[in-house]
């Protein structure tokens, strides 16, 4: 007898509460990133999806919209803009300088790249979607050369971040 009711009493755990699930799931996959709809805010033809979503499905299109969830969501700038310019050792006694933040003011990247690489005379590359590398330590004229050619960018938005590891 013990062993039956031991075996009655798993059954009874093994099995979920309140099952408001149904299976299968329907998941709609985007055309265009071919990610579930919910992911394609994350992608970065975000807005091609969001075109192709209201056009093939305006009901699924509407809920994300009612919702306030999804691909519809505006992507809200809550940190403060901000220029972080950091020294990052390449070799022995070898730096780099990491400038990031420039493109939050509307400053064109390759045209800050080919600035800091005259001014500097080194070799500078825009290496990310918001980072410029330039070769050698140059953290301290940097500040005082983006305030001259960018006036938009004032003291209180440079952030040193001084020597950074990998």
């Amino acid at each position: 007898m013990a062993s039956t009711e031991n075996a009655d009493a798993e059954n009874k755990e093994a099995k979920p509460a309140s099952n408001k699930t149904q299976c299968p799931l329907k998941v709609l996959y985007c055309g265009i990133c071919s990610l579930p709809t919910e992911y394609c805010e994350y992608m970065p033809q975000y807005t091609k999806c969001r075109q192709w979503l209201e056009k093939n499905c305006p009901e699924e299109f509407a809920k994300l919209s009612i919702g306030g969830r999804g691909i519809i969501k505006q992507k809200k700038k809550t940190a403060p803009q901000k220029v972080t310019i950091a020294k990052i050792p390449r070799a022995k006694k070898k730096y780099v300088t990491r400038v990031c933040g420039l493109a939050t003011f509307e400053i064109e990247l390759k045209e800050a790249q080919r600035f800091f690489a005259q001014k500097f005379s080194c070799g500078a590359s825009v290496t990310g979607e918001d980072e410029i590398t330039i070769q050698g330590d140059v953290t301290d004229d940097i500040m005082d050369v983006i305030q001259e050619k960018w006036p938009e960018v004032d003291d209180d938005s440079i952030e040193d971040l001084g020597e950074v590891k990998k």
